[in-house]
């Protein structure tokens, strides 16, 4: 390796199945509250109305 190279060989995910490895987000999802429906307060998610879907608004359809 060259001195002026990144040693990036252990950065990866130990277990790419693992609950800790890097989350991709699905378009399908609503960007707000990631599917849920409601905010962590408990209300309902003023983006997609509680569907947990992407809506027109949110690039979804």
């Amino acid at each position: 390796m060259n001195e002026h190279e990144i040693d990036d060989r252990d950065l990866g995910p130990d277990d790419p199945a693992g609950p800790a490895s890097v989350q991709r987000i699905d378009a399908a999802l609503c960007p707000e509250c990631q599917g849920v429906g409601a905010s962590p307060a408990g209300e309902t998610c003023p983006v997609c109305d509680g569907t947990g879907r992407a809506t027109a608004r949110t690039g979804g359809g």
